[in-house]
C-alpha cells in the first residue's frame, strides 16, 4: 500500500473500489466519529441533496457509491458514476450529540484508504493529528481528470463542524458561518510571518482566467479584486484547500497571460530562481517587484516536505505569488517567511532571506483536482531576470480583498 501526503494524488485504475477511514482507539473512533461520501458536481457543490451517503442514508440515487460497512466504508463503481458527478470526497465528522471540546485531535490516529473490490490495499493517507482542533473533515477524495479517476490527499479540516462542512458543499449558505483556521494554525502562520489577507499575489493558470493564490490571502474575503499595470478585474473563489494553503480563483475578465509549470524534475538544491510579486500593498509602488535568489533547502519548516526553502527576499504581499524557475516557468508558490523579530526574541540571532514556498507538485495536485487543466513545458536554458518578469507582467496580479 502506497502512502500519500496531504494534496498528493495517485491514478486509480480498478472499476470498483472500497474507500473509507479507520482511527485509534476503535472503540472510541466508532462510538466519536460518522463518516460520509458526498457526490459533487464540477462546481464543489452536491449534485443533489441525495448526495451525502451515509449510515442513515446508505445509497447514493444512482447506486454507484454504497454504504458498505460500519463505521466507515463505502463500495463505490467508479464506472457507474454519472457523468455530472466529478468528485466524491470522503468526509468525517464529530457526532453532534458530543460534549463541547471533542476535535480530532483526542485521537491516536485517523486514516482514509483506498483499496480494490477485493479488498486489497491501494492507498493510505495517515492524517496528520497535531494540533488538530476541527471537528469536521473532508480527508480525501476520488475525482476525474481527462476522464480519469484519481485520489487525492486531502486533509482540509472545519473548526465550526458539521454547518461548515454543509456550508462549504453549497448544502445552506456559507455567508452565515465563517471559517477560520484552527488555533495551532493560526499561530504557526504569526510564527511565520505570513502575509495577511488584505493583500497579496496571485497568478493565472488558465485561458479562461483560473488564478491561484494562498487561502490566507483570500481567507474570510468578501470582496476579491485583482490589478496589474495591465489589468484590473473582479475574481470570485471557486475552491479552497486550508491545509495545504492554497485557494483558486476565477477572474471576470481574463489576464492576457498564462503561467506554465515546469514539466521533469522539481525544484533543485542551489539552482536559481525568481519571485514577481506585489509586496507591502503597494508602498514599494504599483507595478510588480522582482527579485531573484536560490533553493536552500528542499524542506519546509518543522521539516514539512510540501514546502521549499528559497532565498530571494520576498515581503508581506508576496504571499500567493509564483516561485519561477531560470526559464520562468513555476517551481513553486510563495507562501512565507520567518518571522525575523520573533527569531531574534527567541535565538538572539537575525536571519536573513529565509523563505517558503508549497511545491509545484502539491500546486498541480490542487488545480488537477479542481479540473483544471494547467499548462507546462520543460524548461530551457536559463534566460535573463529581465525577459522573465515582462513575461510575468501579462499573468502575475496583486490581489486585493475586502472584507
Amino acid at each position: 500500500m502506497q502512502e500519500l501526503q496531504a494534496g498528493q494524488n495517485r491514478p486509480v485504475d480498478a472499476g470498483r473500489v472500497a474507500m473509507g477511514v479507520s482511527g485509534e482507539p476503535d472503540d472510541e473512533f466508532a462510538l466519536r466519529l460518522q463518516a460520509g461520501a458526498v457526490l459533487l458536481g464540477q462546481d464543489g457543490r452536491m449534485v443533489d441533496r441525495d448526495g451525502l451517503v451515509s449510515a442513515e442514508q446508505p445509497r447514493s440515487s444512482d447506486g454507484s457509491v454504497q454504504f458498505a460497512r460500519a463505521p466507515s466504508e463505502f463500495q463505490i463503481d467508479l464506472n457507474a458514476v454519472p457523468a455530472s458527478v466529478a468528485r466524491i470526497a470522503l468526509v468525517l465528522t464529530v457526532r453532534p450529540a458530543l460534549p463541547r471540546g471533542t476535535t480530532f485531535g483526542v485521537f491516536n490516529a485517523i486514516r482514509a484508504w483506498l483499496t480494490d473490490a477485493g479488498g486489497q490495499p491501494l492507498l493510505l493517507f495517515p492524517l496528520p493529528l497535531a494540533s488538530r482542533g476541527e471537528t469536521a473533515m473532508i480527508l480525501a477524495e476520488l475525482y476525474r481528470y481527462r476522464g480519469h479517476w484519481k485520489f487525492r490527499a486531502v486533509g482540509q479540516g472545519f473548526a465550526a463542524g458539521l454547518p461548515a462542512l454543509a456550508a462549504h458543499f453549497g448544502f445552506v449558505r456559507s455567508e452565515a458561518l465563517p471559517e477560520r483556521p484552527s488555533s495551532g494554525e493560526a499561530e504557526r502562520r504569526r510564527a511565520l510571518g505570513s502575509g495577511g489577507p488584505a493583500t497579496g499575489t496571485g497568478f493565472c493558470v488558465h485561458p479562461d482566467g483560473y488564478v491561484l493564490t494562498n487561502h490566507h490571502v483570500v481567507e474570510d474575503a468578501r470582496e476579491i479584486l485583482a490589478r496589474s499595470p495591465r489589468h484590473r478585474c473582479a475574481l470570485e473563489l471557486v475552491f479552497a484547500d486550508p491545509t495545504n494553503d492554497l485557494a483558486l480563483l476565477r477572474a471576470d475578465v481574463a489576464p492576457p497571460g498564462v503561467a506554465l509549470f515546469r514539466d521533469g524534475p522539481q525544484a533543485r538544491l542551489g539552482e536559481i530562481v525568481v519571485v514577481v510579486g506585489y509586496p507591502l500593498g503597494g508602498l514599494l509602488g504599483s507595478g510588480p517587484q522582482v527579485t531573484t535568489g536560490n533553493v536552500s533547502s528542499l524542506i519546509g519548516p518543522g521539516d514539512d516536505t510540501r514546502s521549499l526553502q528559497f532565498t530571494a527576499p520576498t515581503q508581506a504581499g508576496n504571499s500567493g505569488g509564483p516561485l519561477l524557475d531560470g526559464d520562468g516557468a513555476v517551481v513553486g508558490v510563495v507562501s512565507s517567511k520567518l518571522n525575523a523579530i520573533r527569531i531574534h526574541e527567541m535565538t538572539g540571532d537575525v536571519p536573513q532571506n529565509v523563505n517558503f514556498a508549497i511545491k509545484a507538485a502539491l500546486a498541480r495536485g490542487f488545480l488537477e483536482a479542481t479540473g483544471v487543466d494547467y499548462r507546462s513545458r520543460v524548461s530551457g536554458n536559463p534566460r535573463a531576470a529581465t525577459a522573465i518578469a515582462a513575461e510575468a507582467q501579462d499573468f502575475v496580479v496583486k490581489i486585493e480583498c475586502r472584507g
